[in-house]
């Protein structure tokens, strides 16, 4: 089992690094912690109580790299059973998406005497399109929590709003019936989520499990792109 729970870590963190190779120590450290808040949990309850969710097989972390980045799933399956590093493999899946070339040539690419940014040059990979592709897949993750749909999403993410605060205003927003731009333009830099909700008259205790449990990112800044460190912000957004 810690070996799965191992795997399934290092799986996601690979899905997602692989957006961040061309970007910014910041970007590679905020795409960690994205991987980690998307972790499944293993075979006990979690530190604050919830349930625990499936550990994925090799067919099943195959399949969603699949559908995150449309290579080829016996590929990728392949590279699994391979015992290819999992930060390999998601650094290939996304320079695949990008350049059109099959995830196998991608991924055979990269050598010892290289390096993945080496082998983005040479795809002709720009880090605009490692943006735009990071961009679209954090749009797609919030459209799924089915709050906010993808289009605003991704606007809101290109005028540099965090995922995180995305998400806490479109549910917001859905319980109170106000626009999500209204609900973001009430988070101050000396506010927590909790004391929007609370002017907005909606009970952010009851919201905790859809909103990520406690506000510890509460105090970030909004309307604009986050300073570097602010990029890493800590996953839970209710406490703080």
């Amino acid at each position: 089992m810690d070996k799965m729970k191992m795997m399934n870590k290092k799986i996601l963190i690979g899905m997602v690094a692989g957006a961040a190779l061309l970007g910014t120590g910041a970007g590679l450290m905020q795409a960690q912690a994205s991987a980690d808040e998307q972790e499944p949990s293993y075979s006990t309850p979690d530190h604050q109580g919830r349930p625990p969710r499936p550990v994925m097989n090799t067919d099943e972390m195959a399949k969603r790299i699949h559908e995150t980045f449309g290579v080829d799933e016996a590929e990728v399956k392949a590279a699994i059973e391979a015992n290819r590093d999992f930060r390999d493999i998601g650094q290939a899946a996304m320079l695949s998406k990008i350049s059109g070339k099959s995830f196998k040539d991608v991924l055979g690419m990269k050598t010892e005497k290289n390096t993945w940014e080496d082998v983005g040059k040479s795809l002709g990979v720009t880090r605009d399109q490692v943006h735009e592709q990071m961009d679209d897949m954090m749009a797609s993750r919030i459209e799924q929590k089915g709050n906010v749909d993808k289009d605003t999403a991704l606007k809101l993410l290109r005028n540099g709003y965090r995922a995180q605060d995305i998400e806490c205003a479109g549910l917001l927003a859905k319980k109170s019936g106000e626009d999500i731009q209204s609900v973001l333009d009430k988070k101050k830099i000396n506010n927590r989520w909790s004391d929007v909700a609370e002017q907005l008259g909606v009970d952010w205790k009851s919201l905790r499990p859809q909103a990520g449990g406690p506000d510890k990112m509460g105090h970030g800044p909004q309307g604009g792109p986050p300073d570097g460190m602010m990029m890493v912000g800590p996953q839970n957004p209710d406490e703080g």
